[in-house]
């Protein structure tokens, strides 16, 4: 029993961290069903081979096996219509193709294998070109550039003729009858559980930050990554849950504002001084508020009406020091934020994002990626010839590494190009080591060849270096299972991956290279002008809070993206750290500290016009405006840094006593100072990053407004 226990804990820890990944189960479904249907479709065309004179039943189940997982690797995780759509679209695209390679190796004859290997180069040419098309097409050129190698693996000795495009017609359409017709868990229900998975984790970080604090850096760091995590799943089931429907509940605007809040909770607990920590901690009424909020954030809204908490304790619980009793309304202004947000009432809809993925102003010749064509083509060729030169067993490998790592921009070249050769490397390590075993162990060879096809699909988007390594590790130990590979030879692959990987490197870093610097301009520019504009908003303004919210952070988003492109072309050895950059934190923080700086601004505004009628405040307001647009000018035009002093020392004297003022104009007081400091500060924070003052003079990039 001693020795049962520690293994239980560590299933249920990777079982919890599976779950982390993904709590909705939607890519495990889909992992699944892409093991059933190469499973299905293999078995299919096997049971087929006795109708295909000359052809072997391996080459007939190859073709329909690897149809099926094309077209449910490159469709999406949407609603069934739409992947319906997508499963005939691409599984058109692949008959297609596959009918052009059987009528080339016909013509072929003998030289069928010889000739359609040449071909690929312009196949890749065209799957790449197709990169500026839209979402659909790039996937469908990545498609089509991967799938012609089953074209040419089909074909030797020689081509299997009509029976190509029946086969991948075959495997399309087991793929979409397993997608599509098997079980799969209702949008709503999905949406549900991914809910109660957000608010558990809030509600945990919450009542660890709320009593000690987080104790360490990389504890706090570790949780937020979680909760970032399973917003990031809440999106994506709200967008499949709201597409049959309308859609009331937590919407991932809000989970993103209350992840902040529990980030202020977290920092004013660990701010306050000791004595100020320990009576806050012993006080019944502030215990009391903390569960109430607590049940809030778990169950949404309560249906036996259980009243808002009371944070009349923010008044009397810091001994009269100034600096605690600032931290202690924080804390009070958080914990009312978290109450609201947590309700769950919100109408969830389709993102805008996504269904603006598809427009294009440009013309269809403008928008064909001829730079990119011309690097994948020459990557290929290149690397293609290495191979023949250095007389590699299969040096078409060779080949699908540069499709996978070479991407629209240099640096994300960089960065998938470390991720495949580190994931490449670990697999083939762990193949090496474990081959003795695995071949004296056949019927176990084969279970792990099934069960580690999900767990490819789950990591897949979130952690591709894990996902390569196990592709690398099924690769080799497949190959040795099916065609009796030597172990000897597994080195080849390893020499495939860094020759594609070199190859598909020195492409885009030599031939047009795409750098990042004036993308991260541009971006950095649109992004601060939208801030400040925000700001700037009259009143009223047509969108709501959490709309300019979510749509600041797809500015920022976009502006991360391209700033980690430009940091791997700079530090091409770093690209696959982990750690975000400076720049990566500041530019994610500051929309949510825009977001809440107005909206504390317009509390106090409202508050003090209804009760207060002192027009002193009103003045401070237009100050602390002033002061904060001043420091977005100063960062976009690239002037010396401007300050106002003794703004913040006039704030906090004209604040309300405490004793006799309303809590609510209190913490709402105390945070539009707080917030106001943040947004300075992480301006600041912006002009002395490096990459951000490498890209010289926004002013020239930003729009006029």
């Amino acid at each position: 029993m001693i020795q049962v226990q520690p293994m239980l804990q560590a299933v249920s820890r990777i079982l919890s961290r599976i779950y982390r990944y993904d709590p909705g189960a939607l890519r495990l479904v889909r992992g699944l069903h892409l093991t059933l249907a190469v499973v299905i479709a293999g078995l299919v065309a096997d049971r087929l081979g006795h109708l295909a004179q000359g052809v072997p039943d391996f080459a007939l189940a190859v073709i329909c096996a690897s149809a099926a997982a094309h077209v449910l690797m490159f469709t999406p995780v949407s609603i069934r219509r739409r992947e319906l759509g997508e499963l005939v679209h691409f599984g058109s695209v692949l008959t297609g193709l596959a009918a052009l390679g059987a009528l080339i190796g016909v013509l072929s004859g003998a030289k069928a294998p010889l000739v359609l290997q040449v071909i690929w180069i312009g196949v890749i040419a065209l799957g790449f070109a197709l990169d500026g098309l839209g979402p659909f097409w790039l996937r469908a050129g990545r498609m089509i550039s991967i799938f012609w190698l089953f074209v040419i693996m089909s074909s030797a000795p020689h081509s299997p003729g009509l029976w190509l495009p029946l086969m991948t017609a075959l495997g399309v359409a087991i793929a979409g009858l397993v997608r599509i017709g098997l079980w799969r868990p209702s949008a709503r229900r999905t949406y549900e559980r991914v809910e109660a998975a957000n608010r558990a984790a809030i509600a945990g970080y919450l009542e660890r930050a709320a009593t000690a604090g987080t104790r360490s850096e990389k504890a706090s760091r570790t949780a937020l990554h979680d909760l970032a995590g399973l917003r990031a799943e809440l999106e994506l089931t709200a967008e499949l849950a709201a597409a049959q429907g309308k859609l009331r509940g937590l919407s991932a605007e809000a989970v993103a504002m209350m992840r902040l809040a529990l980030e202020v909770v977290r920092n004013a607990v660990e701010a306050l001084s000791d004595d100020g920590r320990k009576d806050l901690l012993a006080s019944e009424a502030y215990q009391s508020s903390l569960k109430e909020v607590l049940r809030r954030v778990r169950t949404g809204k309560d249906k036996e009406g259980v009243r808002r908490p009371d944070l009349e304790w923010a008044r009397g619980s810091s001994r009269g020091d100034k600096k605690d009793t600032f931290q202690v309304l924080r804390i009070a202004q958080a914990f009312d934020r978290l109450w609201h947000l947590a309700e769950g009432d919100d109408v969830v809809e389709a993102s805008a994002r996504g269904k603006s993925e598809n427009v294009k102003a440009s013309g269809f010749w403008s928008r064909i990626s001829w730079r990119l064509s011309l690097q994948a083509s020459v990557a290929a060729a290149v690397g293609y010839g290495i191979g023949h030169v250095l007389q590699l067993g299969h040096a078409y490998w060779i080949t699908i590494t540069v499709i996978v790592v070479l991407c629209s921009s240099l640096g994300a070249t960089i960065h998938k190009t470390v991720q495949r050769t580190a994931g490449t490397l670990a697999g083939f390590v762990v193949a090496l080591l474990l081959e003795p075993f695995l071949s004296s162990v056949p019927e176990f060879r084969l279970f792990l060849i099934v069960a580690l096809l999900p767990p490819i699909i789950i990591l897949f988007e979130r952690n591709y270096g894990i996902a390569v390594g196990i592709i690398s590790f099924l690769v080799l130990i497949g190959l040795e299972a099916l065609t009796g590979l030597p172990v000897s030879e597994f080195w080849e692959r390893l020499y495939d991956t860094l020759i594609g990987a070199g190859a598909g490197l020195a492409a885009a870093w030599l031939l047009f290279p795409r750098r990042s610097g004036e993308g991260v301009k541009g971006l950095a520019s649109a992004y601060l002008v939208s801030c400040k504009d925000f700001l700037r908003a009259d009143e009223g303004a047509p969108a709501s809070d959490q709309a300019a919210y979510s749509q600041l952070k797809d500015k920022a988003r976009d502006l991360i993206s391209a700033a980690q492109n430009y940091r791997a072309e700079q530090i091409p050895w770093a690209s696959s750290a982990r750690t975000s950059g400076d720049l990566d934190v500041l530019v994610i923080v500051l929309a949510d500290y825009v977001i809440l700086y107005r909206q504390a601004r317009t509390a106090v505004q409202t508050e003090t016009a209804e009760k207060r009628k002192d027009p002193s405040v009103g003045d401070l307001l237009d100050r602390m405006d002033k002061r904060v647009l001043q420091e977005f000018d100063t960062v976009l035009q690239n002037r010396a840094q401007q300050t106002v002093p003794g703004l913040a020392e006039e704030w906090l004297a004209a604040m309300p006593e405490p004793e006799t003022a309303d809590i609510g104009l209190m913490t709402d007081w105390v945070a539009t100072l707080y917030y106001a400091r943040k947004v300075v500060r992480c301006l600041q924070g912006l002009r002395q990053e490096h990459i951000w003052s490498s890209t010289s003079d926004l002013a020239e990039a930003a729009p006029d407004t």
